[in-house]
């Protein structure tokens, strides 16, 4: 059983393939310009491991929070595979992946230039309140964790048994969104 695993939220556009619960392949390219490489990089990795996307059992998809360019890619090419190719597709957020590194409870966020987005996490990796957007005065005394790299192997865990979810229901996390909603 293969697993494709995508992420365009941020700066780097990582591609990862499983088989078999085995972290086979992962491919990562820093750039901005994540329309121009996930296509080609998505192809290079089928490619290296002899496989189509016919191949594929099911898909794990970062859904932000993230730019809003980078974000939409990664669900887009989610969503087109897994609807033509009727594959399972499973989402959950950066946050939630980097609070998969902690065994209690946890805050942790991603940065930008005027704040940051900060999710709350209880030990069980369950979110406890709703995402919210910090700006930079309101972050100081906070303990947030942040800049935490993913391990794809508790990613794959975690979501293993996860219900899947209809590809037209997958929907980005955006932090400017949430940054326009509380100015509301």
């Amino acid at each position: 059983m293969y697993t494709l695993y995508i992420d365009t939220h941020f700066v780097n556009l990582v591609l990862a393939l499983f088989k078999d619960g085995k972290l086979i392949e992962k491919e990562v390219v820093e750039s901005n310009k994540h329309s121009e490489y996930t296509i080609s990089l998505l192809e290079k990795l089928l490619d290296n491991n002899n496989l189509k996307v016919d191949n594929l059992n099911s898909i794990l998809v970062i859904n932000g929070p993230g730019s809003f360019t980078g974000v939409r890619i990664g669900i887009v090419v989610a969503k087109i595979i897994a609807f033509t190719k009727n594959i399972p597709v499973k989402t959950l957020s950066y946050l939630e992946a980097m609070a998969l590194n902690f065994d209690c409870p946890v805050l942790v966020g991603i940065r930008d230039r005027n704040g940051m987005f900060v999710g709350n996490f209880n030990a069980n990796h369950e979110l406890v309140e709703d995402y919210v957007y910090m700006d930079n005065k309101h972050i100081n005394n906070k303990d947030i964790k942040e800049d935490i790299e993913i391990d794809l192997m508790k990613v794959y865990e975690y979501m293993k048994d996860k219900d899947a979810i209809n590809p037209h229901l997958l929907k980005p996390l955006y932090v400017k969104k949430i940054e326009v909603m509380k100015n509301d």
